[in-house]
């Protein structure tokens, strides 16, 4: 009897995924741990939706994956080319399954404290694993002296307090071979909650995080400044034979998370690392224009080198429109600090197939970037990208509607505070002569002034 198919490989918005990143079926290991807790967390972030929680989960993993590749054909001329990778604090394998498409499994470790997590892909990707410790030093023992020669570190350092990060670097530095690379991804400031500053040293920590298993003193909420991550790399290779050298790529995971990349050596020449980043696709309207007419609009932009062409829109697998990126969007590049999203706006009506479903179709976005690569960025039911559209062009009238108010009350404040300074005016003797002045006057015939 043959075995069921998971969701995740009868999905049609991860079979469109995998289309868009000419990923062949059977290719990619679909199988996720029911203990993965980056899946529920998805879940949960999109109200329950299973299907695009699937879709982020399989999206951001080959991401952050090439992310990586870029790294590794920086460091070693081509990704195939690196000797023992590892994955630290790899989860159930979100990314790994994509790293064994760079290069063999029998070169990829695996590391995490959640023993199940690195049990379940060494089962099912055939890597190596190693079951961490919360404890830098307990880490360092249980390798027993293997170095690797790229290590990737996925979402540990946005969780841990500031001596923990700094132990952390200390001891994932000294495992990197001679011409190794560490890249490692961080929560920076632009990041902080509204309302909320980095202190002076430059590091805020909070026991707060997504997971449900791990102590808030061990595993919480961090964000960190440029020039605290360079002080921290100073101290974790303080006595080292070498400075070593830090290189920022700002949003550089999953256009979110800055990704750094650190090398023993002193002196480093990063010039040659040319990093792509993700895409950023924001689709601000999505609407019937009409019985087969669908209105999208929105802004796109890169960051790192290279520029974006146009957003293709498919339906089904169908090519309705390809968009040009080239609408002037000066708010947008107010609002980020970015001059080169000054046309970055796209949109425009779209044909559906007659006898389209809205419940079932499947509306999948792609961002072209300037070299004619395609990048997916977005997939939902037309339904569900229509009831998106709606409630943001809700929550956009609402906070309006907000802030027309508090202007108003404003204005009433104004108002009122200036006829209360009128009425004391006007009681007060000397403006009692003046209005009768100016009375006697008019009776004159005579025009103020």
């Amino acid at each position: 009897m043959p075995p069921v198919p998971s969701l995740a490989e009868i999905s049609p918005l991860v079979r469109s995924l995998l289309a868009d990143l000419e990923l062949a079926p059977g290719t990619v290991d679909l199988e996720i741990d029911p203990g993965d807790e980056m899946l529920s967390f998805l879940v949960q972030a999109g109200d329950g939706d299973r299907e695009r929680a699937l879709y982020a989960y399989f999206q951001s993993g080959a991401s952050i994956a090439a992310a990586m590749a870029q790294v590794l054909g920086w460091r070693f001329g081509e990704p195939g080319r690196t000797g023992k990778l590892l994955d630290f604090a790899s989860g159930y394998g979100r990314v790994t399954r994509f790293l064994v498409r760079l290069l063999p499994a029998e070169r990829i470790w695996v590391s995490d404290v959640y023993a199940a997590g690195v049990s379940f892909q060494q089962r099912r990707f055939g890597v190596h694993g190693i079951v961490s410790s919360v404890r830098p030093e307990e880490f360092a023992a249980a390798v027993g002296g293997a170095v690797f020669d790229a290590i990737l570190v996925t979402s540990l350092f946005t969780h841990l307090p500031e001596e923990r990060f700094v132990a952390w670097l200390r001891v994932l530095m000294s495992l990197l071979a001679p011409g190794g690379v560490l890249a490692f991804s961080v929560h920076d400031r632009g990041l902080l909650p509204p309302g909320q500053a980095l202190p002076p040293g430059g590091l805020l920590f909070q026991e707060i995080s997504e997971s449900g298993s791990l102590a808030g003193a061990d595993y919480g909420s961090t964000w960190v400044s440029e020039e605290f991550v360079r002080g921290a790399l100073g101290r974790a290779l303080d006595g080292a034979a070498a400075p070593g050298s830090l290189r920022r790529l700002a949003r550089g995971l999953c256009n979110f998370q800055d990704l750094y990349v650190a090398v023993p050596e002193a002196g480093a020449d990063f010039s040659a690392l040319a990093f792509r980043g993700e895409p950023q696709l924001y689709v601000e309207r999505c609407a019937l224009a009409g019985p087969d007419l669908l209105d999208l609009r929105g802004w796109a932009g890169i960051l790192g080198s290279g520029d974006l062409a146009a957003v293709e829109v498919l339906l089904d697998g169908e090519l309705l429109a390809r968009l040009p990126i080239d609408g002037a969007r000066p708010d947008v590049a107010a609002l980020l600090g970015d001059p080169r999203l000054e046309r970055s706006g796209w949109g425009g009506a779209c044909r559906l197939p007659q006898g389209a479903s809205r419940s079932a179709a499947v509306l999948r976005m792609r961002v072209v970037d300037d070299r004619g690569v395609a990048h997916p960025e977005a997939a939902a039911t037309l339904e569900a990208a229509l009831h998106d559209a709606t409630r943001l062009q809700v929550t956009v009238a609402q906070r309006e509607l907000h802030q027309a108010a508090a202007r108003a009350e404003r204005l009433e404040l104004q108002v009122a505070a200036l006829e209360a300074r009128l009425a004391a005016m006007e009681a007060s003797r000397f403006w009692k002569l003046r209005n009768q002045w100016f009375r006697v006057k008019g009776w004159l015939g005579i025009r103020p002034g």
